[in-house]
């Protein structure tokens, strides 16, 4: 516990030092030497600490701020690629349905109109979100305009389980490719999958060994995939080539830990975990080594987003 608490307030003053540096947002270009925190930007993230979804955001300095404040469910946090602006899923007008806010909460817009609409992820120039509507791929101007579908989700007959669509994890940097989790619960087997912006090119990266692979996340450059995985009957954070080699477990613990995503430079992944009796955020560098835990609430930490600045 004492360990802990002395890499909080580390991480802390790091953060309150970068806050001063570039006014608060910035992104750090290095993680600098070995035993120093994760270079800290902002984190949004979907906690349950008031007794139901909302979005928070980490910042820098340490603080926590609750930038969605409804009563309905709010989930699924991405930040805009500038980082001036958060989309997420909400339930707040009977289904699920995407809304964009300002980072610090105001300026709130529903970009969608459902029903069913999840997992959103910014396009890299920050123009459009993909996003996922009862399984079909699907995207969408970031101001709401011209919906179009990449992938519909189709009847698994072909052996193909990416065919029949999923949840979008991130887009490639170029803009060109997004990544995607599809899932047959009923054989419990879940592949992480790519496909082009056109529906073209559809892969598979990780369908071996047959287990429960999801929630992928693209590095920024371009190069790997963070992802959980269940197999032997654990939860774990993996990491893999985009061409599928590789594949190495970083968290390696008995706890269940999920939903990865990247720093804006690449050497950490953030993510949450059970490890300490509820969920919580935690960052690791991305060779598994260096774990710092992050938030500790009483109520679930999860769906962690690293804004890129």
């Amino acid at each position: 516990m004492r360990t802990f608490v002395v890499l909080l307030i580390v991480l802390t003053l790091l953060g309150a030092l970068l806050a001063a540096c570039d006014g608060g947002g910035g992104a750090s270009t290095s993680t600098g030497p070995p035993g120093t925190p994760p270079p800290m930007t902002k984190i949004a993230f979907a906690s349950r600490r008031d007794g139901k979804g909302e979005i928070y955001v980490l910042r820098p300095d340490g603080r926590q701020v609750n930038v969605s404040n409804h009563p309905e469910e709010d989930v699924n946090p991405d930040w805009a690629p500038d980082g001036s602006r958060i989309a997420f899923a909400s339930n707040r007008s009977g289904d699920y349905q995407l809304y964009v806010v300002n980072a610090d909460g105001s300026g709130l817009t529903r970009v969608t109109s459902g029903p069913g609409d999840l997992s959103p992820r910014w396009s890299p120039d920050g123009e459009r979100i993909a996003f996922s509507r009862v399984g079909t791929l699907m995207v969408v101007e970031s101001d709401g305009g011209n919906e179009q579908t990449i992938l519909a989700g189709q009847p698994q007959e072909d052996g193909s389980l990416c065919a029949t669509g999923g949840f979008v994890g991130g887009w490639s940097p170029d803009g060109q490719r997004i990544t995607f989790y599809a899932a047959d619960v009923r054989k419990n087997v879940g592949n992480i999958c790519i496909v082009n912006v056109d529906g073209s090119g559809l892969t598979a990266v990780v369908s071996e060994p047959s287990a429960y692979h999801v929630e992928p996340s693209w590095s920024a450059d371009g190069a790997r995939i963070a992802y959980r995985s269940i197999r032997d009957g654990n939860h774990e954070i993996y990491r893999v080539n985009i061409d599928g080699s590789e594949d190495t477990n970083l968290t390696n613990h008995q706890a269940t830990d999920l939903e990865p995503d990247w720093s804006p430079d690449g050497n950490w992944v953030v993510f949450a975990s059970d490890r300490s009796g509820d969920f919580e955020l935690y960052a690791l560098r991305s060779d598994g080594s260096e774990l710092i835990q992050l938030t500790v609430n009483p109520g679930k930490d999860s769906d962690p987003s690293w804004s890129p600045r």
